[in-house]
């Protein structure tokens, strides 16, 4: 690819993807509103004041820091992989395989999850679901991609790949009212269908389906889960998705008062790192300790 047009390609990426974002959501809500569909307008006014805020972080620190990470990341390349077919297909498969190691940590370490769960309080799916971010975003998510420049992908090609994941990644979260099962591609992308599994908050839905596009890591690694009883979207731990002061701080304000009733730092440690629902007290509330509890006794 010619770099000039891959700079045109980054300055259009970031703008052009947030307005189909909208149109998209928009579009969604007149068919929505048009087939009669019953919607929680409280919640999604919430999702897309969310989105403001994450969005807005996320591309502030992303001109003033990463951008500027990316950069140095290229400067000191191992190697460089060009901007053939060869160099874009290992840059979505690379930027697929560490959206999914991002986002499996951050269900499976608090102090991450208390960034990511703001995403999950929706207790409905539909595309204003998908930007319902945390504020506070812009701290952790970008920093599992941008040293992927530091391997030989050049960043312009990293930010391209990005922005065109996440618009992927608003799609999947269309109102099952729209879309239903999309056959065999359910066990090979990341449908509708399969993100729905892994909104849901069913007991053989926790932590399941964390590829941004492709279910091959999911596979590999056991956490693949197909769609079969009705998703029941949210989170466990009760919170009114209907307040923007809850679901962007109150995961805040409940790791604050566990690190304070903590008996010592071993205890303070666990809460941070730990799984979400460790207690140094009560019975273990984590989605491993729950699907042991599931499984039947030999």
């Amino acid at each position: 690819m010619d770099p000039a047009l891959l700079d045109r390609l980054v300055t259009l990426a970031v703008p052009s993807t947030y307005g189909l974002a909208v149109l998209l959501i928009v579009g969604e809500l007149v068919v929505l509103r048009r087939r009669g569909v019953a919607l929680d307008h409280a919640t999604g006014r919430v999702s897309l004041l969310s989105g403001l805020l994450s969005f807005g972080g996320l591309a502030v620190a992303g001109r003033l820091v990463y951008a500027g990470v990316l950069e140095v990341a290229w400067a000191h390349r191992l190697t460089d992989l060009g901007l053939g077919a060869w160099a874009w297909g290992v840059g979505f498969l690379a930027y697929d395989a560490v959206f999914y190691v991002g986002h499996r940590a951050a269900h499976e370490v608090r102090l991450l999850w208390c960034f990511h769960v703001t995403h999950h309080t929706s207790e409905q799916m539909r595309l204003s679901s998908a930007v319902r971010g945390s504020a506070f975003d812009f701290v952790y998510s970008p920093w599992f991609h941008v040293w992927l420049p530091l391997v030989g992908l050049h960043p312009g090609l990293v930010l391209v790949v990005e922005t065109g994941s996440k618009v992927w990644g608003v799609l999947e979260h269309v109102s099952p009212d729209l879309t239903g099962r999309w056959g065999w591609l359910d066990r090979v992308l990341v449908t509708p269908s399969a993100h729905r599994v892994h909104h849901g908050r069913n007991a053989p839905y926790l932590d399941r389906n964390y590829g941004e596009i492709l279910l091959v890591w999911d596979h590999l690694l056991g956490t693949f889960a197909e769609e079969e009883e009705v998703p029941d979207y949210g989170v466990l731990a009760p919170i009114d998705s209907r307040s923007l002061d809850a679901v962007q701080l109150g995961p805040w304000r409940s790791l604050w008062h566990d690190l304070r009733r903590a008996p010592g730092w071993g205890a303070r440690l666990r809460y941070l790192f730990d799984a979400p629902g460790w207690r140094h007290d009560g019975p273990d509330e984590r989605v491993r300790a729950k699907r042991r509890a599931m499984r039947p006794a030999v």
